[in-house]
């Protein structure tokens, strides 16, 4: 017997993401809306509803995909805190700003941020990762706040891999494009890309505001108020100078030649660099090389999240096998900051399956098809296309899923745009654009909870200050698609 559950199927995600921003917790906003969806589902007995969260949450880990992110986010937490401890995100500061001054002020991180984003395209969990694990020390240095870090990242990881028809979107869109019995589909998918107004906007966007330096709304407030973090942070080293100088020069004194070398090996910065740059570069290309592989040839046919677990230990243990080489630090204590890596990503871990829960949960409510069965009524062919934008919108910000969403306005959406005679190309870039929006402003999307954890922001404070620029850009998407509408 299927159950109806209507209006009711919306309350958990709304649930969520009100909790979420008012009460500035994630996990507590997640963890209620699964309680409530599970009492829907429990016909209202408590101890169903218990007992039923308990099985959604173990039940995560029945998926190979969501196993493989959670094993991703662990390992690269561990990966990270030994590249810390080795001195390679210092290194990698000083040689980018200090030797070869290739990153000169703020403008220059920020926009090297973005290109590492656009270089980066093939998948966006690597994207996001790579992108904002690579950023975080630059940002520090030139005091950019984890906010716009954050948003800097995540505006251009998951847009390009929406954007490049050879990334791991392209042929996902344009497998539902042939389901609906379209000739050309790859032909139709490529052409979409240049209807996809949101993500283009969200790219071009992100240069476009590093390079006037405008900030507005809750993005500057935040920048400001690190700012004058940093600022405090600068005046109270500033009092301690002259007394670390004094103790740096009593310790040279009576440091002997021996210890001296020793030091110099432990703390210069020499070299350092190299504890940052090989490991990311043998995560890459170990996991391009088992994507290219285990695709037969095809890398769109490849498992990335296989390919990323294998690149990460591959980069864990060049590093162990370097520091220990180097007699730096011992394989014991590189295995013991790996642990300690891991562990510090609990917490990320935790929001991660309450989140692939709640996906789940909503799956079983129905949320997705009663939104889209209620909304699409309004539709009409003169404002389709900026109605099917709006639509995906608002389911992809309700589920936090872009994959999701697709999965399932494509095969509503399609066939109502061929019976209207309506550009279908145009369609295919609105929904894919309206299921970006989802995965940026959503709380509970999984590439907000990875684009966090990789620049060290909260999950809120990233949602609060990314939104406005995010409707921005919708708002425009919107009404090019309007004007489409009547010209098309």
């Amino acid at each position: 017997m299927i159950v109806e559950y209507g209006v009711l199927s919306i309350l958990p995600s709304v649930l969520a993401i009100v909790l979420a921003l008012v009460l500035k917790n994630v996990f507590l906003a997640l963890l209620a809306s699964l309680l409530l969806g599970n009492l829907f589902l429990a016909n209202y007995h408590i101890l169903g509803m218990l007992t039923g969260t308990k099985d959604m949450v173990v039940n995560v880990f029945s998926s190979s995909s969501s196993t493989s992110i959670i094993i991703i986010l662990t390992l690269l937490g561990g990966m990270f805190y030994m590249i810390e401890a080795a001195g390679g995100l210092k290194g990698f500061t000083a040689l980018m700003i200090e030797k070869r001054s290739l990153i000169k002020s703020r403008a220059g991180a920020e926009i090297f941020t973005w290109l590492i984003g656009i270089l980066i395209f093939i998948d966006g969990t690597l994207s996001v990762m790579v992108t904002g694990s690579v950023s975080r020390p630059l940002a520090k240095a030139f005091r950019i706040s984890p906010e716009k870090n954050a948003w800097i990242v995540h505006s251009t990881a998951t847009p390009l891999s929406v954007l490049i028809p050879i990334a791991a979107y392209g042929p996902y869109i344009a497998g539902f494009i042939e389901a609906q019995g379209i000739g050309n589909p790859t032909q139709q998918m490529v052409r979409g890309i240049f209807f996809n107004f949101y993500c283009i906007f969200a790219v071009l966007g992100v240069a476009a505001f590093i390079l006037l330096r405008f900030d507005f709304g809750p993005m500057k407030r935040a920048e400001n108020a690190y700012m004058e973090k940093c600022g405090q942070e600068g005046r109270e080293n500033k009092e301690n100078k002259e007394d670390v100088e004094q103790i740096e020069k009593m310790e040279k004194k009576e440091e002997r030649p021996e210890e001296k070398k020793e030091g110099q090996a432990e703390k210069g910065k020499d070299g350092k660099a190299r504890y940052l740059l090989i490991p990311l570069v043998l995560m890459i290309a170990v996991a391009v090389a088992y994507i290219f592989y285990s695709g037969h040839g095809n890398m769109m046919n490849g498992d990335a999240e296989t390919g990323l677990i294998f690149g990460i230990c591959a980069g864990c243990v060049y590093l162990a096998a370097a520091l220990a080489i180097t007699k730096e630090i011992p394989v014991k204590k590189s295995i013991h900051y790996l642990f300690a890596g891991c562990g510090n990503m609990f917490g990320i871990v935790i929001i991660m399956v309450l989140a692939y829960a709640l996906s789940n949960l909503l799956g079983a409510l129905g949320t997705a098809e009663y939104l889209s069965g209620v909304l699409v009524k309004f539709i009409n062919p003169v404002i389709f296309a900026a109605v099917a934008f709006l639509l995906t919108c608002l389911l992809s910000f309700s589920t936090g899923t872009s994959a999701g969403t697709i999965a399932i306005m494509m095969p509503l959406l399609l066939p109502m745009a061929l019976a209207f005679q309506i550009h279908v190309p145009m369609v295919v870039g609105a929904i894919a654009g309206g299921a970006v929006f989802g995965d940026h402003t959503s709380p509970i999307s999984d590439t907000t909870i990875m684009s966090c954890s990789s620049t060290g922001c909260d999950v809120v404070s990233h949602v609060r200050t990314q939104l406005p620029y995010s409707l921005c850009f919708a708002a425009l998407s919107c009404v090019l698609y309007l004007i489409l509408g009547i010209i098309l």
